[in-house]
């Protein structure tokens, strides 16, 4: 049966099908610190909604990128490394290096999952993290595309934003994706669904 359960922040369990899918993982508790890098960090305002121990068996992670507040040191503890995690090439190197399985993607690259008669797509879009000077600091974000197809007839599509900023690849990712039948976009400390 299809649905999204919230967690928390990004943090979200997507089911198409047979598959399940968990969107950039935050376990971390109400207070407790993410870092995100250059001495940066921010402070977890919410409790999550479970723990990685509660989690059904997951069939892939996808990862926006790799920053304390998306995937954090309770995922990197507690996760199973042998899920794949899809995500931009940059955090992928890095999530082997910590035994992961990652995959990593450019914009509109493809890896695709089965299971009989079922596939699951996810593809790389385009994200911009922040503009100028502060941009360039960022590591690299990515928004994705997920595509449940049942012998081959595609059921469902769910964009997931990523961190991102408006932009033109919006316009180029609404063009070339005209019909897309849910959106989660990460608003800060939320997601939300439309």
């Amino acid at each position: 049966m299809d649905g999204i359960t919230f967690i928390g922040t990004a943090t979200t369990i997507v089911r198409l099908g047979s598959f399940t899918v968990l969107t950039d993982p935050n376990f971390l508790h109400r207070g407790q610190r993410a870092y995100l890098g250059k001495g940066l960090w921010s402070r977890r305002l919410t409790e999550p909604a479970m723990q990685p121990a509660g989690l059904p068996v997951l069939n892939a992670v996808v990862l926006s990128h790799l920053h304390g507040d998306h995937f954090d040191r309770i995922a990197r503890r507690e996760l199973d490394r042998t899920v794949p995690v899809v995500t931009t090439e940059q955090a992928a190197s890095r999530l082997r290096r910590y035994g992961f399985t990652s995959h990593g993607m450019q914009p509109w690259n493809r890896y695709e999952l089965t299971n009989g008669e079922e596939s699951l797509t996810v593809e790389s879009l385009p994200a911009i993290h922040a503009y100028g000077l502060i941009g360039k600091m960022l590591p690299p974000v990515m928004g994705s595309l997920l595509v449940h197809r049942a012998s081959g007839a595609v059921r469902r599509r769910v964009y997931l934003s990523g961190d991102t900023l408006t932009g033109d690849h919006l316009d180029e990712i609404s063009e070339r994706h005209p019909d897309i039948d849910t959106a989660i976009v990460h608003l800060g400390a939320r997601a939300s669904c439309f």
